[in-house]
């Protein structure tokens, strides 16, 4: 089943379960519902199969801003109607939500800049194009990081994974993006990290930090809400760092993780009050 679809079925199981938030809910709904609307026909993927063994070998993920190729033109299109359809969804931000469909429609928003940037964490080229528009920043990354993510999902959904079964990093190894959550998977509880950005999945060291490679077990630990079962958040003492975790030998597998990583926001906050932060590892590019 396509991934959007797998969303579309978890969103409306929770939205039965917690209908308190069925806010959160539809307005992720009807963005899922958006993108089905609008298949990514705008962006490619070329990498030489030598060079991706290179860069594994070396630590590196596989895709470079030089790998992509961007159709500039609808490209722009897309973006300018995500920030439409969050303009129609959301209640705040829609004059800075309108500014960048104005920017793309007159033609001066560099959307193969700032797609680059997102995919290789490069702040300097959004924090400029949002000074320009004078929006804030955050807002210009989470609208062109939504759209590399949904490009990256569409091609890696038709063409395929490549095979990584011995990467063991922290950070994606197909586009270094930082895991939305891990999962426990099998008898033995095999530990998976799923990407927050193109959704691939890769095993590591269970008992290891997934940002600062800490395997001192005196210092990781773990904790969970009372009536969740299936949900922990593994905590480093070493580096501050956390990362909640779906456990599917009790909820299932399969889930989409990113789903998971907004049905756990309660989980956050409550190690967010403790002193821990998610994703502190800067990730190699």
């Amino acid at each position: 089943m396509p991934l959007l679809e797998v969303k579309l079925k978890r969103l409306q199981d929770l939205r039965k379960r917690r209908p308190q938030f069925a806010e959160i809910y539809d307005f992720h709904r009807d963005l899922c519902t958006f993108l089905q609307q609008h298949p990514c026909q705008w962006l490619g993927v070329n990498v030489d199969p030598g060079q991706w063994e290179l860069r594994r070998q070396a630590g590196f993920p596989l895709l470079t801003g030089d790998a992509l190729q961007i159709m500039i033109e609808p490209a722009g299109k897309f973006i300018a109607s995500l920030a439409g359809q969050l303009i129609t969804l959301g209640q705040q931000g829609k004059d800075e939500l309108q500014r960048i469909v104005q920017a793309q429609n007159a033609g001066n928003l560099p959307v193969e800049k700032l797609l680059i940037a997102c995919l290789e964490k490069d702040r300097a080229p959004l924090e400029a194009c949002a000074a320009e528009l004078e929006i804030p920043s955050a807002l210009l990354e989470y609208v062109c990081s939504t759209s590399l993510g949904y490009g990256l999902q569409s091609w890696l959904e038709t063409h395929g994974r490549p095979a990584y079964s011995d990467w063991k990093e922290g950070y994606c190894p197909i586009c270094g993006g930082t895991p939305a959550m891990g999962e426990l998977v099998g008898e033995e509880g095999k530990k998976l990290l799923h990407c927050s950005i193109c959704a691939s999945e890769w095993g590591v060291i269970r008992l290891m930090c997934t940002y600062c490679g800490n395997d001192e077990t005196d210092s990781l630990e773990y904790f969970t809400a009372e009536g969740e079962a299936g949900y922990r958040v593994d905590i480093c003492r070493k580096c501050s760092g956390y990362l909640k975790v779906v456990d599917s030998r009790e909820l299932g597998e399969g889930l989409p993780m990113d789903v998971e990583d907004l049905n756990t926001l309660h989980l956050d906050l409550m190690a967010q009050k403790e002193g821990f932060v998610k994703g502190k590892r800067t990730q190699n590019a």
